[in-house]
């Protein structure tokens, strides 16, 4: 028994689950290091952040529901496919994108998943297979840049910011709200109360999507639209 691999990328607050694994992708760790020449010493290197994580893969959308390679869900037509990455990619969508690994026993091993935009992706059709489209897609890693949001009350305290005259405290804070830009490290489930595994965040940047203000769930914070629960000292809130 082989191990198993899905791929899903979550655009828009839906969720796709490509039909047809491809034969091999890619990723790519970039690094953004600059070398130099310097006097009596010779070549130097001078290590910087690492560039944009990129994945890329080549595979197709089966035209009908017999095909031999479609595994684990309904057969879906391959224009929905289509559609929905070319609108995301013209919407300037930021994609949840997950690579989802299982091992012969049926253990899970890790996951690939990262916040990232589709930098290209290209279909085509070839004669004698009459309704599959064939394509090649790349997504690059996104990194949030928006400036951290703080709030201003109107208690004054020992800690404040001069503003119109007035003295008000200034909180470095944001507040874990729906809506809030977050990012999350921990097992993220399929419901509040932790039925289910459903896959690993490490640094997705996401948002929240629904908060239960129960004492009883133990996971409950639902991020990235439907992607899953978790709990909220696994968030670290950015905006």
């Amino acid at each position: 028994m082989r191990n198993k691999y899905k791929f899903f990328a979550d655009m828009g607050g839906n969720t796709i689950e490509f039909p047809v694994n491809p034969k091999e992708y890619t990723i790519s760790y970039p690094s953004d290091n600059k070398t130099y020449n310097v006097l009596d010493i010779g070549e130097i290197v001078i290590p910087r952040l690492p560039s944009l994580i990129e994945v890329s893969w080549e595979s197709y959308f089966p035209g009908n529901s017999n095909d031999p390679l479609i595994y684990g869900h309904d057969w879906t037509d391959p224009e929905d496919y289509v559609e929905a990455i070319i609108d995301a990619r013209d919407n300037q969508e930021v994609c949840d994108l997950v690579i989802s690994r299982y091992n012969a026993r049926g253990s899970k091993m890790f996951d690939t998943n990262i916040s990232a935009v589709i930098d290209s992706f290209e279909t085509t059709e070839k004669g004698g297979e009459a309704g599959d489209v064939y394509y090649k897609i790349k997504f690059k890693e996104y990194r949030n840049y928006s400036p951290i949001k703080v709030s201003l009350s109107e208690t004054t305290t020992a800690d404040t910011v001069q503003i119109d005259d007035e003295s008000r405290p200034l909180s470095s804070t944001p507040e874990l709200r729906v809506g809030a830009t977050v990012i999350a490290n921990g097992t993220y489930y399929s419901s509040s109360y932790g039925d289910k595994p459903t896959g690993t965040a490490n640094n997705l940047s996401t948002t929240v999507s629904r908060i239960i203000p129960d004492a009883s769930r133990p996971y409950p914070i639902l991020i990235g639209g439907s992607r899953g629960w978790i709990k909220a000292d696994q968030l670290q809130v950015t905006g």
